[in-house]
């Protein structure tokens, strides 16, 4: 188990806080199951790490990443993604994780 560092803009950092995000994804793999990270005063563990296509987590796993439905998840990853063009079979790292205490 390690303490990891994984970058929140505002938007993950209030669905964190209303404890609707349980997941996030990433073009590059962030940690390993165990790991440990910390958002404000929460800590969390990942308990779940796999590659998925992008359009697979917009239209199944969008609600873990905190959206409300696939196009809040997709306006979400487009402006942070802004430079690149979106595409949809590229496979991302899907981080699930958990709210633990300490």
């Amino acid at each position: 188990m390690t303490k990891i560092e994984i970058p929140f803009n505002e938007w993950s950092k209030e669905k964190l806080n209303l404890c609707v995000k349980e997941a996030t994804s990433r073009t590059k793999k962030y940690g390993d199951i165990g790991d440990t990270f910390i958002v404000g005063s929460q800590k969390y563990e990942i308990d779940l790490i796999i590659k998925l296509p992008l359009w697979f987590i917009a239209q199944v796993l969008y609600k873990s990443e905190g959206a409300l439905n696939m196009y809040e998840f997709f306006q979400v990853w487009d402006k942070i993604h802004f430079r690149k063009k979106m595409e949809l079979d590229k496979e991302i790292w899907y981080h699930h994780f958990k709210e633990i205490e300490g």
